[in-house]
């Protein structure tokens, strides 16, 4: 009878624990989801010209209520901020409710050529305690074009960023332009690459710009270069540039890098749809990754994929070893396998160069997210075909690693010592154990 009301005891207070859940999530904040319509105003205007522009802020129903500020700000040396008005400068919303903004822009008469530019940002009170705030925000662009004035569109590059070149890993270029002029406008561009002789080897092209750049201030434009192939030691040139929509020149800039140590591009992306009743491979296209799944490795149908990993977002690994330059990571696979897989990993000579040309040092390890740390799995080494493999219930984020001279070559074993007076003692004790048998057995027929 105790035990029933211990167990009922437990079962009550179980329940009262998933109430208390429930009733925080319910009481529990959701994030705002702040709405505005009219969110951009593009347009042209003449001198002395008066406009205006309609603006509507809401929230959901299943957001708290809240107090709302509205602020005008200046964008760049053209600031549009002294032209503009908004008819509420601060606002109550309930949940589910909006507000009407009206923005009035009044021109001045002697206003110079080209653009004006400024943001509503509309944003409410920041709530909680303590030095930490939380509140939400929209920025509402302007962009007013001055009608009939002389629009100047130049642009300077003012910095050229070129990654550095490190196997496995693509070389990131940034280009940063200042536009010079006074009216806004997007750019594109495009960045060659060339070898020491001159020969072009890529040409990256950087698509338009989503937002235009506004006079005096700068965009950022990245353009990624994945060599097609291994690239010899040496130095290669960077040209960047950049132009307008309608492809006239803004500007160039040149640049290089080096390549210091054997470099082999990117791993290029692998999928493969896995099902339980049959086996697959899952293989890049250059054949320098692939892993073979047996049948009934998985028990559902699912969709495995394999792309190249960042080697400096790679966890720092363990002792005594270190880090090679090819990595990949593989998704798909939440759980165990039921069958292993076995990984090969053709190792590169950037691999290689990092084991002093040792590749009996060079060890797979997998990332254990449960453990939160490295397995560095057992390797076999095939110097003939350059491959790396293992077997494996487990695929996450794969790295080739160095071991230290002492764990990259196993030293055969020392022939074991033959311990005579242990194998004596068994012989004489079988030799004694038959002997007492015998005679047991013969007492019992004369006893017959």
């Amino acid at each position: 009878m105790i035990k029933l009301r211990h167990r009922y005891l437990i079962a009550s207070l179980l329940m009262a624990v998933v109430l208390v859940l429930l009733l925080a999530l319910v009481a529990a904040p959701v994030l705002a989801g702040l709405r505005v319509s009219g969110a951009i105003l593009v347009t042209d205007v003449s001198p002395g010209e008066t406009i205006t522009h309609q603006m509507g802020v809401s929230i959901r129903d299943s957001d708290a209520a809240m107090d709302m500020l509205v602020d005008v700000k200046g964008l760049g040396e053209y600031s549009a901020k002294d032209f503009i008005a908004v008819d509420k400068t601060s606002f109550h919303l309930e949940p589910g409710g909006s507000q009407d903004l009206v923005v009035t822009i009044r021109v001045p008469q002697d206003v110079s050529a080209g653009g004006r530019y400024a943001i509503v940002y509309v944003h409410s009170v920041p709530t909680g305690e303590g030095q930490v705030g939380t509140a939400v925000a929209v920025n509402v662009p302007i962009y007013l074009t001055i009608k009939g004035s002389q629009l100047i569109h130049t642009g300077k590059i003012t910095e050229l960023i070129i990654g550095k070149a490190v196997s496995g890993q693509p070389v990131d270029i940034f280009t940063t332009l200042e536009n010079t002029g006074n009216h806004h406008f997007k750019v594109k561009g495009e960045v060659a690459v060339s070898d020491a002789s001159g020969e072009t080897l890529d040409t990256i092209d950087i698509s338009l710009t989503s937002s235009s750049i506004v006079p005096t201030l700068s965009a950022q434009l990245k353009a990624t270069y994945i060599p097609q192939g291994e690239l010899p030691l040496g130095v290669y040139s960077i040209r960047s540039t950049v132009m307008l929509e309608d492809g006239t020149l803004l500007d160039e800039a040149e640049g290089s890098f080096e390549v210091k140590e054997p470099y082999v591009p990117p791993l290029p992306p692998a999928t493969l749809t896995l099902t339980p009743g049959s086996a697959g491979v899952l293989k890049t296209a250059d054949g320098r990754i692939s892993i073979s799944f047996p049948a009934g490795a998985v028990i559902s149908q699912v969709e495995v994929s394999l792309e190249n990993y960042p080697l400096e977002q790679l966890r720092s690994p363990p002792a005594d070893f270190s880090l090679a330059t090819t990595c990949f990571r593989v998704d798909g696979l939440s759980g165990l396998l039921a069958k292993e897989a076995t990984v090969t990993v053709k190792y590169t000579q950037a691999d290689l160069s990092k084991a002093e040309g040792d590749a009996s040092r060079l060890r797979l390890a997998r990332w254990d997210q449960a453990q939160n740390q490295w397995s560095v799995l057992e390797t076999k080494v095939d110097t003939g075909a350059t491959t790396l493999s293992t077997d494996t219930n487990q695929l996450s984020i794969w790295a080739v690693m160095v071991g230290s001279p002492q764990q990259g070559v196993t030293a055969p074993a020392p022939p074991a010592e033959v311990n005579w007076p242990l194998i004596g003692g068994i012989v004489a004790g079988v030799i004694i154990i038959g002997l007492l048998v015998y005679f047991l057995i013969m007492r019992r027929r004369r006893g017959y």
